[in-house]
């Protein structure tokens, strides 16, 4: 039957557009032709409201919460602080001295609040990342720890002594 719209009175065909279905297809001499994508565009679904996916895949997203640390934890911790501090110092001192500086290597777990990492999210937690890096400084006055990520060239960062969980010198 084709493309013809054919009606059906009483068993038989009716042919009412028949004087125009052959017609040449009607193009506009002032307006461009519409290509496929925006054409389609016009029937694809749109999103009535606004900003809702991103509010459940926010709902969706976990958090952890930050462990309290025990006194050995804490002890352990100063204990590394205090070595890397000396680490850093003969670093320091190697590169003034020409032989080169050997920048201490560590494994570091911290916590990163989940207002810094997502900001206005309002959820409480955050997130315990655990990377290696090159210590250039252990700044206890400023209650940071200045690192050089080996990874990435990033250049220097400083995460709060707070936020750590734990160092392992390398």
């Amino acid at each position: 039957m084709g493309n013809r719209p054919y009606t059906w009175t009483q068993g038989e065909e009716s042919h009412r557009y028949d004087d125009i279905i052959n017609l040449p297809h009607y193009v506009s001499p002032t307006r461009p032709r519409m290509g496929m994508l925006e054409r389609a565009a016009q029937f694809s679904p749109f999103d009535a409201l606004t900003g809702y996916d991103e509010s459940i895949d926010e709902t969706a997203r976990r958090t952890d919460e930050r462990a309290p640390l025990s006194e050995q934890q804490l002890a352990a911790l100063d204990e590394a602080l205090t070595r890397l501090e000396a680490l850093c110092r003969e670093a320091a001192r190697a590169r003034f001295t020409g032989e080169g500086e050997r920048l201490p290597r560590v494994t570091l777990t911290w916590f990163v609040p989940d207002e810094l990492l997502h900001r206005g999210s309002g959820k409480s937690g955050g997130t315990y990342f655990t990377r290696q890096f090159a210590i250039r400084r252990v700044d206890r006055a400023a209650g940071t720890l200045c690192v050089l990520e080996a990874e990435r060239a990033q250049g220097e960062q400083k995460i709060a002594l707070a936020d750590i969980e734990s160092i392992i010198i390398e």
